[in-house]
């Protein structure tokens, strides 16, 4: 598909390996300084929480950050991909981190929406 994921689009990618959800919103300001609000902002980021970060904690901040991004950017169609499966977990019992996931995956769905206007579409069909 190339760096474009075969659309007929300028993508540009921005990425940090490692990343925990607290330090999202500041990397998303940093990498758009000085450029145009983007149509379509994907987001993958929350795997690195898991273990360290408590559940509830980490969908509340997510909720009040993409909030914040739908204030700063509202004509931008929010993407937030699923917390993929991993082979080897840095925190914890593998087998609890992925139960985890897979609650944080189902979670996903009651962030789509609130009075605010936010709408956001999920990534890799597993939150519907």
């Amino acid at each position: 598909m190339g760096t474009s994921l075969g659309l007929d689009a300028r993508v540009q990618w921005f990425g940090w390996g490692g990343l925990r959800w607290e330090r999202l919103l500041p990397f998303i300001h940093q990498s758009l300084r000085g450029r145009a609000a983007p149509d379509v902002l994907l987001i993958h980021c929350g795997g690195n929480d898991l273990g360290n970060t408590k559940s509830l904690r980490l969908v509340a901040d997510m909720k009040r950050d993409l909030q914040d991004l739908h204030r700063r950017f509202p004509g931008t169609k929010i993407l937030l991909s699923a917390i993929s499966q991993r082979r080897r977990w840095r925190t914890a019992n593998p087998g609890k981190i992925d139960k985890t996931r897979k609650w944080h995956n189902t979670r996903k769905r009651f962030l789509k929406s609130d009075a605010s206007g936010l709408h956001l579409w999920t990534a890799h069909g597993l939150c519907r």
